[in-house]
């Protein structure tokens, strides 16, 4: 009789959803993949547009190095820095994804279990109509920057008030007052970039304390109680007015073809459940996955083991101080997750992840004291593995 090859539907064409559909055809499975837009990229694609798919504001450099961000096989082109334009990013994704097949512009409508068949139907539109199809696997990599969180959306405020998903260009607040809520990479860039053009930033946030600040970002290191008509007012009653205000305070998980049979959005949509090391559908762990890590040569974990996941993982993060809905936030653990993730998948060791540990690290750092300039470093590596390297600081322009 003969063995039939598995087919596998990739939700989504940017970064993740890329390197599940390479590593799937590597193993020899059939490959589907569906892009709701008309290009590959994902965030990574820069609209003009506003309350599109995309967040990725005019001049945007990344936050990490390329050093961290390339694929395992496929390098950065070396001549570039360090620190990317977003537009060299989308380069070498589109770059990456030459000989894959693609359906643009067609939306994934839902994704239904056929228990009896063993298979996922996917019912997907285009411009032709709607179809079905039916798989073996199932990869999720629709990204989450396009769902923003905004608790503010519906305030009094009679200025301009927009989320970071929304913003584009720095001009547009040209001498204006502005309240940045968040300071997160976000809201920290924004902060930075339209210091250049507002009149007065005032930067709000538990997270607001940053050195070398430019002399008109002024920071308050608490959170915010309430937006009024004329700006906010903190949790100590401190009162600040605004032209605008820009809300750098992230973004929900969404996943509108599941029902909640399937998977289920806890803690404000910012908690995926029920998942196995952040990438395995408990119910489904040998077809359902979320970065798609997993070709079934991983050995499933027994059923206790896949359900307990969530417990575990809760009480790790509440002993860290983290609320419930900072499930998915890793920091310094992605090490030991990354460690295991490799071990689960039987993944080749690669000693290169010590060298991207070393400069993330190293990076959090220099962040920390010199947020204004750390992206001026560059990293040179000494040795052919790329394991020694040297760090060199230009100088900012």
């Amino acid at each position: 009789m003969p063995i039939t090859t598995k087919s596998v539907c990739v939700i989504g064409a940017g970064a993740a959803g890329l390197a599940a559909a390479r590593h799937s055809l590597k193993a020899g499975l059939d490959v589907r993949i569906f892009e709701q837009t008309a290009q590959i990229g994902g965030t990574w694609v820069y609209s003009e547009e506003k309350g599109c798919h995309s967040s990725m504001y005019y001049e945007m450099k990344t936050n990490l190095p390329k050093e961290v961000m390339a694929y395992r096989d496929f390098p950065f082109d070396s001549s570039l820095p360090s620190f990317l334009d977003h537009r060299d990013v989308l380069e070498y994704l589109q770059k990456y994804s030459d000989g894959l097949s693609i359906d643009f512009n067609t939306t994934v409508e839902s994704v239904t279990r056929i228990e009896e068949e063993e298979k996922w139907k996917i019912i997907v539109q285009n411009g032709l109509g709607t179809f079905d199809y039916y798989f073996d696997i199932v990869f999720v990599c629709n990204g989450h920057y396009f769902r923003p969180n905004n608790p503010y959306e519906n305030s009094e405020f009679e200025g301009n008030l927009i989320h970071s998903h929304d913003y584009r260009h720095a001009e547009e607040f040209s001498n204006q007052k502005v309240i940045i809520i968040g300071a997160g990479p976000s809201g920290i860039d924004i902060g930075l970039q339209i210091a250049k053009t507002a009149k007065e930033i005032h930067l709000i946030s538990k997270k607001a304390v940053y050195n070398s600040l430019p002399e008109n970002i002024q920071q308050t290191s608490e959170h915010v109680e309430k937006v009024t008509k004329s700006g906010v007012k903190t949790v100590s009653g401190q009162e600040f007015e605004a032209d605008s205000i820009i809300v750098c305070t992230g973004y929900h998980y969404q996943f509108p073809f599941f029902d909640s049979t399937v998977v289920r959005l806890l803690e404000d949509a910012h908690v995926v459940s029920p998942i196995f090391e952040h990438v395995v559908h408990v119910d489904y762990p040998k077809s359902l996955f979320f970065i798609g890590l997993n070709l079934e040569k991983a050995e499933i974990p027994a059923r206790e083991e896949l359900e307990g996941y969530e417990e575990r993982q809760m009480s790790h993060q509440s002993s860290r101080g983290l609320a419930k809905r900072f499930y998915h936030l890793l920091q310094h653990d992605q090490w030991s997750y990354l460690d295991r993730i490799s071990k689960l998948g039987q993944f080749e060791s690669w000693k290169y992840m010590k060298t991207i540990e070393k400069i993330t690290e190293y990076l959090q750092d220099r962040r920390k004291l010199d947020v204004k300039n750390y992206k001026m470093i560059n990293f040179r590596f000494l040795d052919e593995e790329q394991l020694e390297y040297e760090i060199i600081e230009e100088e900012n322009q």
